[in-house]
């Protein structure tokens, strides 16, 4: 109930971004959940390339990363880092700044397993998931 409280007494435009992050969550799981990866990205016309191309707003880009972590802690389905790098994306670039997501590998420790994680950036400013990415090596990236 404290959270619902605090969500309440948040200002409009954080209350206003962390619902559009939910939103964005929930599409990107049902579009890479149910489309092939290459057809969901097709759908939100992401292609890929290393660096994404608009303004740069360090401060907007980290209220968005802000944004993704409070609604990624709050949906009602668990939204792990692929699904919070691409929703930051698409917030990012539905205010025209440059966005990127990076997808890296990293083998496990002991096994002949494979390890993967996503990452978003704006410029060089980190969106989600830039701390865990350490270790990781980058394979392909993607952008608007």
């Amino acid at each position: 109930m404290a959270k619902l409280l605090r969500f309440v007494a948040s200002p409009w435009d954080e209350k206003s971004r962390t619902v559009e992050a939910a939103c964005y969550l929930l599409a990107v799981r049902l579009a890479f959940g149910l489309l092939p990866l290459q057809r969901a990205l097709q759908l939100f016309g992401i292609v890929r390339s290393e660096t994404g191309v608009g303004r740069i707003s360090a401060a907007e880009a980290q209220l968005i990363g802000l944004a993704i972590g409070r609604a990624a802690r709050h949906v009602p389905f668990r939204a792990v880092c692929l699904q919070q790098a691409f929703a930051a994306f698409l917030m990012l670039r539905r205010r025209g700044l440059a966005a990127t997501v990076h997808l890296g590998l990293m083998r496990q420790d002991g096994s002949a397993g494979l390890q993967s994680h996503a990452w978003s950036l704006s410029g060089t400013t980190p969106i989600t998931g830039v701390v865990a990415a350490r270790g990781f090596t980058p394979i392909a990236a993607f952008s608007a």
